[in-house]
């Protein structure tokens, strides 16, 4: 059966489309229909940190279990996931409650800069973790691993290069971070957000999002996919969205729920997980005076938890505002708004585009690499955001008080001007909404899902037959 036009006949299976989809593998065709009820397909995701590491790694696992639930999956009628991490960081939390074992893997991390004495150890350090990651990837036998970057993802990573298990590498950014740099290096496929990546990465794209022959000398191990998103942000209704959020401002005391209405205008202000003093202290100057000017604005803050009492003792409650340390509810907050004023993280952006949410990006000018300031400059570029820089909202004079009762401060941008310059242009958010979806890609997690299925199965084909080789010694 010939499948490198990429037809797929009546009758055909999950295998056949599979292989349709991806002509770099057409072979997975001819796998023997008996190979269907073949052990469970087995993913080992290594993720950690931080949230723009953990969550697009649910995300696919969620794409992955998906597939598995609907019988969608070739030459396994089950995927088993695991997830390695720590036991302290957002892994721990986000993980279990995704409904995955996390099992736990030491994490090393490397002091800036990279020539400090504290870093003296680090090779030992990581012999270590790598030698308990190549017990875990014993004991689990995962057919392929997943790595989404993060120091924490490199010690399991390294494990499966030396225990052959074939690595899918996901990199978020628009800069690729140290760890994916190192391990893209070792990986079968890597997966790219933003084509900038596959640039750093010096890899050639392939531009019709096809596999190529992955880990092969002139092939196309690096493909465009996006970055993998929760799938109930994509389903989030504006109505419904706006309905929900109006629980937020209720009072005590209060006689009814106030109610959001269809053409009042929804500012959604994220001011980082920890908390972005210099956003926070920004629209903490501006925000009361947008409130008195506009009867119909409604505005929802979250400042982070290393931010929120200090905002709060700078800010007077008012009705149409809602402030929170941290909001779960974030796909009701995507789909109310009307714009966004947040940092520049790989997921925010995503999802910003996924929602067709235009927003202002003020990217943190203490992330590792830099990786927030190639996020929002691309983001701009496509035309779905504003980017402002953390210095431009930084005050003139440091010495002047930015407590309550204060004159605020001077600074070179001011917020509440650039965001009233977009929230009151319909046709500028037109045109930004409309930039945000074209550079989307919602199907993104469904995609690399498939392509983590077809680097497995291939490495199943090649070792067929023939038992899996000893992990190499570190």
């Amino acid at each position: 059966m010939d499948l490198s036009a990429g037809g797929v006949p009546p009758g055909a299976t999950a295998l056949h489309a599979l292989a349709a989809a991806n002509p770099a593998y057409p072979n997975l065709a001819a796998m023997d229909l008996a190979e269907e009820s073949s052990p469970a397909l087995r993913v080992l995701f290594a993720a950690g940190g931080t949230g723009g590491h953990v969550f697009p790694a649910i995300a696919i696992a969620d794409a992955l279990r998906r597939m598995s639930d609907e019988g969608s999956l070739p030459a396994a009628a089950t995927a088993r996931i695991d997830f390695a991490g720590t036991d302290h960081h957002q892994e721990a939390t986000h993980v279990p409650a995704a409904g995955y074992a996390l099992h736990r893997v030491p994490a090393i991390a490397l002091a800036r800069p990279p020539l400090s004495w504290r870093n003296v150890l680090v090779p030992f350090k990581l012999a270590y973790a790598v030698a308990r990651s190549i017990a875990l990837i014993t004991r689990l036998a995962p057919d392929v691993v997943v790595g989404t970057g993060g120091y924490v993802s490199l010690p399991t990573c390294l494990a499966a290069k030396l225990c052959g298990v074939p690595l899918v590498i996901q990199e978020q950014n628009a800069y690729p971070g140290v760890a994916n740099r190192i391990l893209a290096k070792l990986a079968s496929l890597v997966c790219v957000a933003f084509a900038k990546a596959a640039e750093a990465f010096r890899m050639p794209i392939s531009h019709d999002g096809t596999l190529g022959t992955p880990g092969a000398r002139g092939g196309a191990p690096c493909v465009v996919r996006g970055n993998p998103i929760r799938a109930p942000l994509r389903w989030t209704k504006r109505t419904d969205a706006r309905r929900t959020l109006s629980w937020m401002f209720y009072r005590k005391g209060c006689a009814e729920t106030p109610k959001i209405q269809g053409t009042d205008r929804v500012l959604v202000v994220f001011g980082g997980s920890m908390g972005c003093e210099t956003l926070n202290d920004a629209m903490a100057d501006a925000v009361g005076g947008m409130l008195e000017r506009d009867p119909h604005l409604w505005v929802v803050w979250q400042t982070g938890r290393g931010g929120y009492e200090r905002v709060r003792s700078r800010v007077p409650s008012h009705p149409r505002l809602a402030v929170r340390s941290f909001i779960d509810d974030v796909e009701n907050c995507y789909a109310a708004a009307d714009l966004c004023v947040a940092r520049a993280g790989a997921v925010t952006c995503s999802e910003l585009l996924a929602c067709g949410l235009p927003s202002v990006l003020i990217p943190s000018p203490v992330v590792t690499e830099d990786h927030q300031s190639f996020n929002a400059k691309e983001m701009a570029d496509f035309g779905a955001a504003v980017e402002i820089r953390d210095c431009e909202l930084a005050p003139k004079d440091p010495k002047i008080s930015v407590q309550s009762g204060e004159p605020a401060p001077r600074r070179t941008v001011r917020l509440d001007y650039v965001i009233g310059e977009l929230l009151y242009d319909p046709e500028v958010l037109a045109g930004m909404r409309e930039a945000c979806l074209e550079a989307a890609a919602p199907e993104a997690a469904e995609a690399i899902a498939n392509d983590v299925v077809s680097v497995a199965l291939a490495a199943r084909r090649r070792r067929r037959g023939a038992p899996r080789e000893p992990c190499s010694s570190y």
